[in-house]
């Protein structure tokens, strides 16, 4: 099955072989500007064309898809439910969508059963997702248009979680922060289990912006800058520090309410994405919340965790 993401500024696409177990035919191309925003399609005349092109020049013969995404608009809740077989929790849960799901009309819904996060738990946790029609629409028609076999429309946490439960052993709680383009993804861990998950208003662009502004330089050279040399060191640095902090102080808050709500801390972060290598920042991140940070070399952990996860079903 052939996997594609589409975020603000990059589209990724890969494929898993099953039978090796390897992401293969991993590609990550800036998109064409003004396709996508926050989630939604807007020009799917242009990106389809651009996604054809890429699928012929890789000589990617996969007939089948499956699209991860991603929107400030969806809405992702997780409720407790007594224990009950699957078809009496669809029943039960047309009584309870209207208390977190405004307007349902408007929105495809669907639900996963996460299990209990403990032995004693008498209640089993219930993930509700409520993406807009008008994002899932855009991404039907956009299948069409690429004359593939849409099999699978899954949300970047959940993908994200079923990656990292497949590839990694998870202990305690962990932290997931993923810094794209134009938001940040935060997403808790208790061991293996899905807690929830946040979007942040903060990305790569707004840093470089930070950089290009307090050096006094271009974006592009702000751009290079930023992969090469420890920005977050120096003269400058407590100016750059000034403004990062914002971003930072609203991650703590994420932590915060997971610390009050389930009366545990963070055990560990782990950074992913392009921008997490970029010069000093992991070391930066794990001394302002004083918590160990992991980072990943292999491309497979950096970028396409969403990719690979997509792709793994019934889990």
């Amino acid at each position: 099955m052939l996997c594609i993401e589409i975020g603000n500024y990059h589209i990724k696409i890969g494929e898993y072989d099953k039978k090796e177990r390897l992401l293969k035919n991993k590609i990550i191309e800036k998109i064409p500007i003004n396709c996508i925003k926050n989630g939604e399609i807007v020009d799917v005349d242009t990106l389809s064309e651009y996604i054809n092109n890429i699928i012929e020049d890789k000589h990617i013969k996969k007939k089948n898809l499956s699209f991860s995404i991603s929107s400030t608009d969806i809405i992702i809740r997780e409720i407790s439910m007594p224990t009950m077989k699957e078809e009496e929790l669809k029943n039960a849960l047309k009584y309870e969508i209207d208390q977190y799901i405004p307007d349902i009309d408007d929105y495809v819904i669907d639900h996963k059963i996460l299990g209990k996060l403990t032995d004693k738990d008498k209640n089993i946790r219930v993930l509700l997702v409520a993406a807009p029609k008008k994002i899932i629409d855009g991404y039907v028609k956009l299948s069409d248009m690429l004359h593939l076999q849409l099999d699978v429309i899954d949300v970047y946490n959940n993908c994200l979680y079923k990656a990292l439960k497949r590839l990694c052993k998870i202990e305690g709680v962990t932290a997931v922060i993923d810094i794209g383009a134009l938001y940040t993804n935060v997403t808790i861990l208790d061991g293996n289990n899905y807690v929830f998950g946040r979007m942040i208003l903060f990305g790569g662009n707004e840093l470089t912006q930070i950089i290009a502004n307090t050096y006094n330089i271009d974006i592009k050279t702000a751009e290079a800058y930023k992969s090469t040399k420890p920005f977050l060191s120096g003269t400058e640095k407590e100016n750059i520090e000034d403004i990062i902090a914002i971003p930072l102080r609203d991650i703590n808050r994420v932590f915060d309410f997971y610390t009050s709500t389930h009366n545990k801390g963070i055990d560990k972060i782990y950074l992913i994405g392009g921008t997490s290598l970029l010069v000093g920042l992991s070391e930066y991140i794990e001394d302002y919340f004083k918590i160990p940070v992991i980072t990943f070399i292999d491309d497979d952990y950096i970028y396409y965790l969403p990719i690979l996860g997509c792709q793994i079903r019934g889990e």
